[in-house]
């Protein structure tokens, strides 16, 4: 966080009658690292296209053809009769979407606690009674009067609105000093007219300098989305709060996952009776959707690629897959033959799988039963159900879910990295893709839960293993940082945008995660560079979380598998 040194301010302020903010980048901002940003959401939300040109262009006729001061009224004259209905929208998202600067509005108070007069000034093209809401949301108050350029006709960029003031207030120019952040306007022109003067640091010039990468990436991509990622992250740095690593990436970047894939699954959930998450990678997905005001019942459900395995998915082709389900039916004591215990290589698995193959399969097919009925209680009465998961290759809980209820079920993903036949939505299609290893492993990351691995499901109830790798015990200790930092975000971004259903665009995303997989060099066991996570279904095979060259061979012999599955 930028703390701003206010102490020139108060003394500014201490020997003036009268204390003048500029109300724009001063005193409020927007969740857009531009202005005109909203114009660009404005036509993305009501599918108003090439409104933000059209916008942008009608102002600049209106200050020509009609007068330099214009007013919403005067704007919308010049633009065509399709985007009329947006006047009234422009006004309201101006009002829902203002923010206070934290600073100054701690400034603000603290000249208002001391009893001095405080005007407010502004070149405005909204209403007044428009600026005087956005501030009252903002919690300004006490002010005596607000000079807006639209009303008197006269600006601070020409300078000739301050002796306009001067004349209206009675006051004697150099008893009153502007604070804003706009140095010809607020500063210069204000001092040519008598004032005294004081540039307020907006809060773009204080993240810009230690967030150099962000500003970047706002730069390079120039769409509304990355616009309000950018700025969200930056409201949230300003407001402050000191929390762990964790904590903070969770925040920063696992949030805008969350809450995109949160508010698409809501955006998608008409038609269905059921929504299902599947652990432990559906945990933060759950959490989303519920603070984000999803209404369908729900289930946390039991699965995982060892149980999928073992129970819909058993297949030769599969390397690990003999050795994985026989480890599964040993270790929940469904098959209890002593010459498991020392088994700890694939050949080995494969060939006891083929002289015991009809013993093995019928103790796959008890334990199918099982889950049938562990799945008949989670899911009953539903006809239509919504399945989330946060990435598949292979479908695999989708797809023994599906065989084991009579309901509909449709898989909801964050992402996909192979296309496949069940029925099915995903919020990022990473089909196609060449390599996907560092974002498919963040997303499992930040949305999964702090369980441990599951080893079956018995009496309805899951059977956790016992034996804790050190990568997972670490994962567990660092979990509630990662949800708190994510939930914090969904709250903070949901708050700003007024419970909309925002959801970014999931290339922009990327590019977001971007930001923080280049700052991630080295392998510090403390921080994301070395972190090491499970890729297998046992959960014995751990690697780096995010791509390192020593694993391309690995990463190419996984997608080559896929595609052969």
């Amino acid at each position: 966080m930028f703390i701003v040194e206010t102490s020139e301010y108060e003394q500014a302020a201490q020997s003036a009658e009268v204390v003048a903010f500029d109300v724009f980048d001063t005193l409020i901002t927007r969740p857009f690292m531009r202005p005109t940003d909203l114009f660009l959401f404005m036509e993305k939300e009501y599918q108003a296209a090439n409104f933000a040109n059209a916008r942008i262009l009608a102002e600049r006729i209106a200050r020509k053809a009609i007068r330099q001061e214009i007013d919403l009224d005067e704007i919308y004259t010049q633009m065509d009769e399709r985007y009329q209905f947006l006047k009234d929208r422009e006004k309201e998202l101006e009002v829902a979407y203002t923010v206070a600067d934290v600073s100054a509005k701690a400034l603000y108070d603290k000249v208002l606690g001391q009893g001095k007069r405080i005007i407010l000034i502004s070149d405005m093209y909204l209403p007044e009674s428009v600026l005087a809401e956005m501030l009252s949301v903002c919690g300004y108050g006490g002010y005596e009067r607000l000079f807006l350029s639209n009303v008197a006709d006269r600006n601070k960029a020409s300078g000739d609105i301050y002796d306009h003031i001067v004349s209206d207030l009675g006051v004697p120019a150099d008893r009153i000093v502007m604070i804003g952040d706009n140095k010809k306007a607020d500063v210069d022109n204000a001092v040519r007219h008598g004032l005294k003067a004081v540039r307020w640091v907006p809060l773009k010039e204080r993240y810009a300098p230690t967030h150099r990468k962000e500003m970047s990436f706002f730069r390079h991509r120039k769409t509304v989305d990355a616009s309000m990622i950018v700025a969200v992250d930056m409201l949230m740095w300003a407001e402050g709060g000191k929390h762990d690593y964790w904590y903070g990436i969770a925040r920063r970047f696992g949030g805008p996952m969350a809450y995109s894939f949160g508010n698409y699954l809501i955006a998608n959930s008409q038609g269905f009776d059921r929504i299902i998450f599947f652990s432990r990678d559906g945990h933060i997905p759950m959490l989303a959707y519920k603070e984000l005001g999803g209404t369908l019942p729900s289930s946390y459900v039991y699965c995982s690629r060892k149980i999928c395995t073992a129970m819909g998915n058993l297949n030769l082709a599969d390397r690990d897959s003999p050795y994985t389900v026989l480890r599964y039916l040993y270790g929940t004591g469904r098959l209890e033959d002593i010459a498991l215990e020392s088994m700890k290589d694939f050949e080995s698995a494969r060939e006891y799988f083929e002289k015991n193959e009809e013993t093995v399969r019928e103790a796959c097919s008890d334990a199918l039963s099982e889950y049938r009925g562990y799945l008949a209680s989670e899911l009953s009465g539903a006809c239509n159900v919504l399945a989330v998961d946060t990435t598949t290759m292979r479908y695999s809980s989708q797809t023994l879910v599906d065989e084991c209820t009579e309901a509909r079920i449709t898989g909801a993903y964050y992402a996909t990295t192979a296309a496949g036949e069940p029925e099915h939505i995903v919020y990022k299609d990473r089909t196609g893709q060449r390599l996907t290893w560092s974002y498919v492993n963040l997303a499992e990351f930040f949305f999964s839960s702090a369980e441990s691995p599951l080893e079956d499901v018995r009496d309805g109830k899951p059977v956790f293993s016992s034996e804790i790798p050190p990568e997972e015990a670490f994962r567990q200790r660092i979990q509630p940082s990662l949800e708190e930092g994510q939930m914090d975000y969904i709250r903070f971004a949901s708050g700003l945008f007024r419970k909309n259903d925002i959801c970014y665009d999931p290339d922009t995303v990327d590019a977001w995660l971007r930001v923080l997989i280049s700052s991630e060099k080295g392998s510090d066991e403390n921080r994301l560079s070395g972190f090491r996570w499970g890729v297998d279904k046992g959960h014995r095979d751990y690697r780096p979380l995010l791509f390192r060259a020593s694993q391309l061979p690995f990463a190419i012999k996984q997608k080559v598998a896929g595609k052969l599955k």
